[in-house]
This record gives structure tokens, sequence and C-alpha cells, in this order.
């Protein structure tokens, strides 16, 4: 394809990698599934249960680095392809799980690792793709993968109540299969030359000077300290939306009354809020800075874990799990600036690979923090408080390694 026969269809091309992110991000649902799941195998400890979406997330995050040879081979199309036979089948597959190394499986390092084959390729491309709208591109790709349960959740509920979870693992594992490997092939291969045309406007703009940054490799960026102070900090900081988003339907569940009976419309809303904030902090973050942004998002996620340890029951619960949401996708928008200021643009790919494992650290603590530290009381009433707690120290400490990573970026001007 020609670099005009290209540009004369991106839009159509867009789209298809917007579909199919969209598709890819059904995991936000997982507190609709974990419900279900939990009713079905009362036995079945929820801390064990949780596990399953963990590793989910744990594939997808640290997934692209193993797989780094395959995806480095593999066209556009084939890396789609591959991670749409990953992603249906695995979630087809948990139709046939009786035992939870089923679903470790099936859910777990299937889908995971046919996310990690789609969402990471679909950022990178997107980017590429609307060349001249490359921070526009990115946003709407991250909001199309964090807004994926504000559609998927309310569809599964539906299925589970009026069919069976077995046949919600079914429909849904069919229609994503189709449905990414249909988007497939309309994506195409950058054409050479195709960014470089349209780097002569972009460069009119950048006439100021900048601040000087040493390109890293992915072994020189993780001898520096700042490396390990932005993983530490990213880690923490998306504890608090981690442990919302992961656990909101359990938790509203819980609250009682009506509430509780709108408890999947809750989790889309509150999912909502987990897009809005990738859109909404990003645009601050180009007025006030990412580290100014980064300090803001962890002392808000700090204030909700709080809120929500003391709070009674009622619409305040979900306002709070919503607003830590909304921190969530903002910190989803600061990892990728944040790496480049650091360690340049000329290895981005593969440091923000590497980066992304925080994404599955708070995978690995949020959700094991509400199910662990989740009491009940002699009426059957659950309590959160303790986890919560715990997420708002995490919040603190990424407070602290956001205030450091803003003073040495200050330092290195």
């Amino acid at each position: 394809m020609t670099v005009e026969q290209f540009k004369s269809k991106r839009t159509l091309i867009f789209i298809a990698a917007l579909i199919a992110t969209f598709c890819a991000g059904f995991g936000y649902s997982w507190s609709i599934l974990q419900s279900a799941i939990m009713q079905e195998h009362a036995d079945w400890a929820p801390s064990a249960i949780a596990i399953t979406y963990t590793l989910q997330v744990a594939v997808s995050c640290l997934g692209p680095i193993p797989l780094s040879p395959i995806i480095t081979r593999l066209s556009v199309r084939g890396n789609m392809i591959v991670g749409g036979i990953l992603y249906g089948i695995g979630i087809f597959a948990c139709s046939f799980a009786t035992s939870l190394p089923m679903f470790y499986i099936f859910y777990g390092v299937l889908s995971g690792a046919g996310v990690a084959f789609i969402y990471p390729q679909m950022m990178s491309y997107s980017v590429k793709v609307l060349a001249d709208k490359g921070s526009l591109a990115s946003g709407f790709m991250a909001a199309a993968y964090g807004s994926g349960a504000v559609i998927w959740a309310p569809v599964a509920n539906t299925l589970i109540e009026t069919k069976s979870l077995t046949t919600t693992f079914t429909i849904l594992g069919i229609v994503f299969l189709i449905a990414i490997i249909c988007m497939s092939f309309i994506l195409a291969d950058i054409p050479e030359g195709y960014v470089e045309s349209f780097a002569a406007p972009e460069a009119k703009k950048e006439e100021a000077p900048k601040r000087t940054v040493e390109d890293k490799t992915r072994g020189q960026m993780i001898k520096t300290a700042t490396c390990w102070i932005m993983l530490v900090g990213f880690s923490f900081a998306l504890t608090s939306g981690m442990l919302a988003i992961s656990q909101a339907k359990g938790i509203v569940a819980n609250t009682g009354g009506s509430l509780a009976a709108q408890a999947a419309l809750c989790v889309s809303v509150i999912t909502l809020f987990n897009t809005l904030g990738r859109l909404f902090w990003g645009s601050v973050s180009t007025k006030t800075g990412i580290y100014n942004v980064m300090i803001i998002l962890c002392v808000v996620a700090a204030v909700c874990m709080g809120a929500l340890a003391v709070v009674p029951n009622g619409i305040l619960v979900v306002v709070f799990l919503a607003l830590a949401a909304s921190c969530f996708g903002g910190f989803a928008t600061l990892l990728t600036p944040m790496t480049a200021d650091f360690f340049g643009y000329k290895n981005l790919t593969a440091n923000f690979g590497f980066m992304y494992i925080a994404f599955a650290v708070a995978a690995l603590i949020g959700p094991r923090l509400a199910t662990s530290l989740v009491s009940v009381s002699e009426a059957g009433e659950y309590s959160y408080s303790s986890a919560y707690i715990v997420g708002a120290i995490l919040s603190i400490v990424g407070a602290v390694c956001a205030v450091l990573l803003k003073n040495t970026y200050n330092k290195s001007k």
C-alpha cells in the first residue's frame, strides 16, 4: 500500500484498531464475572478467585517482554489475529472451566496473552496511523481500552442473569474472536515514508529549545534510581484505582438497599470515570505538568480511600470509587511521557514495556487487598475499611515518589 493509499484509508484503519482495543477492554468488567463465580462456587475462597484477574493483568502487562521476538516478527495484522485467537478462545474456554486452575489458564493466561498482542501494539500503531495527531490518537486508544467495561459490564451482567455464566463466556468469547479477527483484515502495515510525510508541519512548531534527554536502553534504564522510584511510585499509586475497578460490583453489592440492586450499572459508571480520567487528567497535565498532576492524583486517591473507610453505605461509596477509578485512568496517561522525559524516545517502546510492570504489580496488590482484608460481621455485612486504609497509605507513598521524580526532573533542566 502506498503512502497516499494509506492516508485515504487511515480513518477506517484507526476505527478498526479502536474497535479491537475496545473489545480487549472487557477485562475491566471482571468484578461482574467474579461475583457470578463466587455465587456458583461458594466453596472457593474470594481471594483465590481474584487471582484470575491478577493473572490476566500480569500476563497482559508482562507478556510483551518475553513475547517481543514474536511480536516484532509479525505484521500488525498478524499480531491482531494471534491476539484475537488467544483472547477469544481464552474467554470461550472459561465456559468449560470447573476448577480455579482452569480459570487461571483460560482467563488469566490465554486471554491475558491475547491482550499482550493487541493493546500495546495498537497504542504504538495508532500514534503512527494518526502521525499528525499522535497525542489525540493515544488518548482515544487508551480511552477505548479503559471504557470497554462501560458496555461490556451491563452486557455480561444481563447475559448472566438471563442465561448463565457458562453461556456468557461462550457468547462473548465468540463475539470477541470474530470481531477482533474481522478488524485485523482492515489493518495494514505503515508504508515507508508515511510517518515522515507529517514531519515538516510538526517541525515548524518545535522552534523553541528543548531539554536534552540522553536516550537509554532498557539495560541502562534499570540501573538508575529514577527507574525504580518510578516503578514503586506508579505501582503503589495505581493500587487504589485497581482495587476500586476490580472489586466494584462486590463492594457496591454489599452497600445494601436499592443501590445494591443497581450494582452492574454502578460498575459501568465507575469504569466510565476510569475512561474520563484518561481524557481529563491528560488534558490537565498539558497545562500544569505531568509531575504536578501525579502528586495531585496520589493525594486525591488517598483521600478517596480514606473517605471510603469511614463513609456509611450509600451513594458516596460509588462517588469515591468513581473518583479513585478516574485517578487510575489519569496515571495511565502519565507513564509514557514520564518514561520519555527521563530515558528518551529512541528506546521508548522497550522502556515503556518494562515500566508497564507497574500495572501488573497494582493488579497483584489491589484485588488481594480487598479480598484478604475484608471482614464480615455476625449480621453478614462486609467491611473493606482495612483495605481502604492500606490503599490510602500506598497512595501517600506514591505521592512521595512523585515529589522525588519532580525534583529529579527539575534538577535535570
